[in-house]
């Protein structure tokens, strides 16, 4: 494996092969896994999501990045280039075979996202998205959907909301990071966190990159910055296709609570 040197992190080709690396040798974890069972260090944690975290983490900080990772917290060099990874991102998916679970890179530049990369164990989609160079998957340009109207929107949330919004269809995939590229795809028009900071930024950073790019919207529900690197602080993601319907998703949103 090729990897950049503390002083070509400019070089985004390079940030992208680590991305790919660390999601490579993630998929050679699950594709190991035969305990698919509670890691019993805390709630929610899958024992393979200890062993992905572990393997991901190595060839991160052999390319010389810092680590901000759902499963270990901030680690490394804490002058070194920071990455947010969520190792598995779906991991409840992954340990039921529903297939829809990713790892998600997002590198971190002055607070910003900078390069990114999502990868779908499940399907072999890859997202990926630098800053002003717009975003991709699999290696093919994409653009969101450029729906307007919430009557006609086929959107998807994490958790359920308390009324109807009014919307064309509705899904709940279960894993934040594809479901947000989903929407940059054009395949999902729009999507929301429906808890009230339920979200790190593990979760979404890697993939609010790839909307961005599109032109997609992205924000939080109440207000606030989305990308801050404390592993006690969350969120509530929403991102949709156009200012049109995300002001209109939102305002349903907001009478949620």
């Amino acid at each position: 494996m090729t990897v950049p040197q503390r002083s070509s992190f400019d070089d985004v080709d390079a940030v992208l092969g680590v991305f790919n690396s660390a999601a490579d040798v993630v998929a050679d974890v699950l594709g190991r896994t035969s305990d698919w069972g509670p890691s019993g260090q805390r709630d929610s944690q899958y024992a393979f999501d200890v062993t992905a975290d572990d393997a991901c983490l190595k060839v991160l900080y052999d390319a010389g990045f810092a680590v901000f990772s759902e499963e270990s917290g901030i680690t490394g060099d804490a002058a070194a280039p920071l990455v947010v990874v969520d190792p598995v991102d779906g991991s409840t998916n992954a340990s039921r075979g529903v297939p829809w679970f990713s790892t998600a890179l997002c590198l971190l530049e002055e607070g910003q996202p900078k390069v990114s990369l999502v990868a779908n164990h499940a399907t072999g989609q890859r997202w990926t998205a630098v800053a002003g160079g717009g975003a991709f998957l699999n290696g093919e340009r994409i653009q969101h959907s450029g729906c307007t109207n919430l009557r006609s929107a086929v959107v998807a949330m994490s958790g359920l909301p308390r009324h109807h919004y009014g919307w064309g269809q509705f899904r709940v995939l279960g894993a934040s990071a594809p479901d947000l590229c989903l929407v940059a795809s054009g395949v999902l028009d729009a999507w929301c966190d429906m808890h009230r900071g339920g979200h790190g930024l593990w979760d979404y950073a890697a993939s609010a990159l790839v909307c961005m790019e599109v032109g997609a919207v992205v924000g939080d529900v109440f207000g606030r910055d989305l990308f801050t690197p404390d592993p006690t602080d969350r969120r509530s993601p929403i991102a949709a296709a156009t200012q049109e319907l995300f002001d209109a998703f939102l305002d349903e949103r907001l009478k949620d609570g």
